[in-house]
């Protein structure tokens, strides 16, 4: 029950091969949810456009080098109405669950709303892999900066509720101390850990001891306890 959190899927991937090498066999199932693109797409569009040689060598092959046999990958098309009954079933008897980056609300909307693998996701079982929207999302709650966020501001959203919240994540961290400063303020607000990822870094939680690793730049901010007496 790991989850690798990623802010650049391959800068990030490479920190932690290693270490998922030792954890995986080469009989695990894997699923990839690439369901993070900007805008909507049809069926054809993602299967011969969006997930195309690129994305295949991303990801498939990523996969294949941590001792994953290529005929135990499956990529899921949102948009195969035809299977989307079976999605669960494959989500369920996967080892590993591969959540990619993109528009963290278009993955959202995806999961929760037009294919219902919320419950599935959130209670799974193996090893996901989640990058930058795949990182987040993996909370209960996430926030995004101004920095990275389309709509130019700071805000909090829903997750899938993997971990509940206990830390919370920015992804694709920069140097800089009002940036930092954010950080900080988040993580004496809400009274949690606030782990920065930069593309360079990578972090691997276990979901069931609640040990966590930390690998290459990861930034820590934690809550300082007010001085009331003064």
């Amino acid at each position: 029950m790991y989850s690798i959190l990623l802010s650049d899927y391959e800068k990030g991937l490479n920190l932690v091969q290693d270490r998922l090498k030792k954890i995986i066999k080469s009989n695990f199932k894997a699923v990839i949810i690439a369901w993070a693109f900007p805008t909507e797409l049809d069926y054809e569009k993602f299967a011969n456009e969006f997930f195309n040689e690129r994305r295949q060598k991303k990801y498939v092959g990523s996969l294949i080098n941590l001792g994953v046999n290529p005929k135990n990958i499956m990529v899921l098309n949102c948009y195969d109405k035809n299977n989307l009954a079976n999605f669960k079933t494959y989500i369920d008897e996967s080892d590993i669950l591969v959540l990619t980056g993109g528009n963290p609300e278009m993955l959202y909307s995806k999961v929760v709303q037009e294919t219902e693998l919320l419950y599935n996701i959130k209670h799974y079982k193996g090893i996901i892999i989640g990058f930058s929207a795949g990182a987040d999302l993996q909370l209960k709650r996430y926030f995004i900066t101004a920095k990275n966020n389309y709509y130019k501001y700071f805000a909090f959203y829903d997750g899938f509720g993997v971990l509940d919240d206990p830390f919370y994540l920015d992804v694709h961290s920069i140097r800089n101390k009002l940036y930092f400063d954010k950080l900080q303020n988040v993580a004496n607000e809400k009274n949690k850990n606030v782990y920065a990822i930069f593309d360079d870094g990578a972090i691997i939680y276990n979901r069931l001891t609640k040990e966590i690793e930390f690998y290459g730049q990861v930034e820590k901010f934690i809550p300082k306890v007010k001085d009331d007496a003064k």
